[in-house]
């Protein structure tokens, strides 16, 4: 076994050698147009979920995702069951720990006879991309790079964002996971260990839907809009050659000594792949309802066309409707007037409408905090409740651990709403001028009460006081009047003034960005 390792390496290693060194993309890689492969009338997915769904007509099925392990584990179990197709499109695919594991999952389906095709963004790629693209010498893996920067040498990016701004700051953010267009994972996580639980440092709370039915053909059209776009290359186009099958197949055999050192997975992966075959194969769904897909065409990366965003009108349209009851979960809130003017109306019509958004110190991006912070005033004194997620929140209540490591830090991701406890919004749009006006985004809108009442007690439990601090006005209704922030340290529960949690130095830089002029419209 040593020696076929060695070997396995030295193949893998001569691969990459041979085929990397493009300093920008060669334009002669063909790109064929392909779709999604429609499932066989006697697919074993198809014909589980066929009775469920003649019984629930124009209907879908879903079910929440919301622990980040579980979630992990789900698309590797998924990957498992497929039979025809994966489609993966993510903003991030890193190769870290689940990463790997999760390519060794996508190559042994591929193996199969599974067509594997793998859409990621190319702001994120900056490490393995060479074994990434040797990949696609598999027969039944095909990978592809939206908005690819033209350089491929690392350190001559920041003048690629200089010379080529307007270009290079749009980005593919949507996300999906879709198994024999019959299946769909759709929701805010990356392909990265910090979604996923995995990391030893700082972990995103996050949720998902797994969905199964119309709305999951619906997620697949959209993914072959991209894949077909002129913005999606091939990334055989970044070497100087296209890769064999062979070489292939040693980085093919490389990811598998890696995926089989991850420490932990093993043991909880049969435990969910018995739990997703029992729900998919034995249609036992909990939540159906009729469902929206609401995705921005690719299109929307050209900056020349400046196309509105459906994702945003529809959730102002939905704000608007709402009568008793706006729940908001936005890892990165920068409302733009239109918005912070429509909330604040809404909770002084008599809607109560409760946002929970990062903390100073839990937040990832300070720029995002800032402009969200010139917003926190008015808002509140409109009736409008506002919590901050925090950067040391507990697990949720409930919540299963698979795994043995535990990092040391929280912060917010997801992107959920949940109106009037009928409507429920999951996707990867952020209540910011980003999602909005620059990146392309997808979201899915479902008109189910069962999972709404689901989706609204989760959010609630992120708003116990061990997982955010509660924001408050005094005088109450003042838009100058001071902050405070209300939650719990250690069973104690406490008032503190100032962002709690933050360093000096987050709060200066923080502060210093709230003056920029114009900041609000690229963050």
């Amino acid at each position: 076994m040593p020696a076929v390792r060695v070997v396995a390496g030295c193949a893998y290693l001569f691969a990459l050698a041979a085929l990397s060194g493009c300093a920008t993309y060669r334009l002669d890689v063909p790109r064929p147009t392909s779709y999604a492969i429609p499932a066989s009338e006697d697919g074993a997915i198809r014909r589980a979920l066929a009775p469920a769904l003649e019984a629930h007509p124009g209907q879908s099925a879903f079910t929440l995702l919301q622990y980040g392990e579980r979630a992990f584990l789900s698309r590797a179990a998924l990957a498992d069951i497929a039979e025809h197709s994966l489609d993966v499109q993510y903003y991030i695919y890193e190769q870290d720990e689940s990463g790997i594991v999760l390519a060794d999952h996508l190559l042994a389906a591929a193996r199969r006879g599974v067509r594997v095709r793998l859409l990621v963004d190319d702001n994120n790629l900056v490490r393995s991309e060479d074994r990434l693209a040797t990949l696609a010498g598999h027969r039944n893996i095909e990978i592809r790079v939206f908005n690819p920067y033209h350089n491929r040498v690392r350190w001559m990016r920041p003048l690629e964002l200089v010379t080529s701004f307007g270009r290079v700051q749009r980005r593919m953010h949507n996300k999906i996971f879709a198994v024999d267009a019959q299946l769909a994972v759709i929701g805010g996580r990356n392909i990265a260990d910090s979604y996923f639980d995995l990391h030893r440092s700082v972990n995103f709370s996050d949720v998902e839907l797994l969905a199964a039915g119309p709305i999951a053909r619906a997620v697949v059209t959209s993914f072959d809009d991209y894949w077909n776009s002129p913005w999606a290359v091939p990334i055989e186009a970044f070497l100087e050659r296209p890769p064999t099958e062979a070489e292939a197949d040693a980085v093919a055999t490389e990811v598998a000594r890696q995926a089989a050192q991850v420490a932990d997975v093993g043991a909880g992966f049969e435990a969910v792949l018995a739990d997703v075959r029992t729900l998919v194969f034995g249609a036992e769904f909990k939540h159906w309802g009729e469902a929206e897909l609401l995705a921005d065409p690719p299109e929307k990366i050209d900056e020349s066309r400046r196309a509105a965003s459906p994702l945003l009108a529809r959730a102002y349209a939905l704000w608007r409707g709402a009568r008793q009851e706006v729940l908001v979960e936005s890892a990165y809130l920068v409302p733009l007037k239109e918005g912070a003017d429509l909330i604040a109306e809404r909770a002084r019509a008599g809607v109560r409408v409760r946002v929970l958004t990062n903390s100073l110190a839990s937040t990832d991006v300070l720029a995002v905090h800032a402009g969200y912070a010139k917003r926190r005033r008015e808002l509140l004194a409109a009736g409008v409740e506002l919590y901050e997620f925090q950067a040391e929140a507990r697990h949720r209540a409930g919540e299963r651990r698979y795994f043995r490591r535990m990092g040391s830090g929280s912060s917010l991701h997801s992107k959920v709403m949940v109106i009037d406890r009928e409507l429920t919004w999951v996707g990867s749009f952020n209540i910011d001028p980003r999602s909005a006006l620059l990146n392309t985004e997808l979201a899915v809108v479902v008109r189910s009460p069962s999972l709404a009442e689901a989706t609204a007690r989760m959010i609630e439990s992120d708003l116990a006081p061990d997982r955010a601090w509660q924001l408050s006005l005094l005088p109450p209704g003042s838009r100058t009047g001071r902050l405070y922030w209300t939650g719990e340290r250690q069973g104690e529960l406490v008032r503190v003034t100032g962002e709690p949690g933050a360093s000096l130095l987050q709060r200066f830089l923080a502060e210093a960005i709230r003056w920029l002029p114009g900041v609000d419209r690229i963050l």
